[in-house]
C-alpha cells in the first residue's frame, strides 16, 4: 500500500525520473529496480538523439492496467505461495465515465531484510489497457 501510496503522493504516472527513483528505489526488487532504470536510460537516450520526439515510456501509467492510471486503489487480498506474495489490488479510475475499476496483483518477493514489489501482473480486459506484466512492458519497447 505504501508503494502506491508514494506514487500518488509524488504524481508519478510514468516511468519514474531520477529523482522520483530515490523515493521509489526502497519498495521495488531488484530484478525490477534494474528493468526500471534501463527503461529511463533507454528514455533518456532517445531524448538526447531525437528531443523532438516522443521517447518510449513517456505516456502511460506502468503501474496499472489502465494507460490512465488509477485515482483510488484498495488492497483486496493478498495470496500467499512460498515465500511469495501475490497482492490483488483494486483500482478505480473515476475520471472516465462510467467509472473504470479493475484487479491488478502486484507481486511481492522477499529480499534483503523485507519485501519488495517484483513485478505488476496486469488485469485488464479492454481493448486499451496494459496486458501481461510490468516487466514485459518494459522489455517490449
Amino acid at each position: 500500500m505504501q508503494f502506491y501510496t508514494v506514487l500518488d503522493a509524488l504524481g508519478i504516472r510514468r516511468v519514474p525520473d531520477a529523482v522520483q527513483w530515490q523515493s521509489l528505489r526502497p519498495f521495488i526488487a531488484d530484478s525490477l529496480a534494474g528493468a526500471l532504470t534501463a527503461a529511463r536510460l533507454a528514455q533518456d537516450s532517445a531524448i538526447a538523439r531525437a528531443p523532438d520526439e516522443k521517447p518510449p515510456f513517456a505516456d502511460g501509467d506502468p503501474f496499472s492496467s489502465l494507460f490512465e492510471g488509477r485515482t483510488a486503489f484498495r488492497i483486496d487480498r493478498t495470496i500467499l505461495r512460498g515465500d511469495s506474495a501475490f497482492v490483488l489490488t483494486v483500482f478505480t479510475n473515476d475520471t472516465q465515465k462510467p467509472a473504470v475499476t479493475w484487479t491488478d496483483t502486484v507481486v511481492v518477493l522477499p529480499q534483503g531484510d523485507g519485501h519488495r514489489i517484483a513485478d505488476v501482473r496486469y488485469g485488464a480486459n479492454w481493448e486499451f489497457g496494459f496486458r501481461g506484466r510490468l516487466l514485459d512492458l518494459l522489455t517490449v519497447r
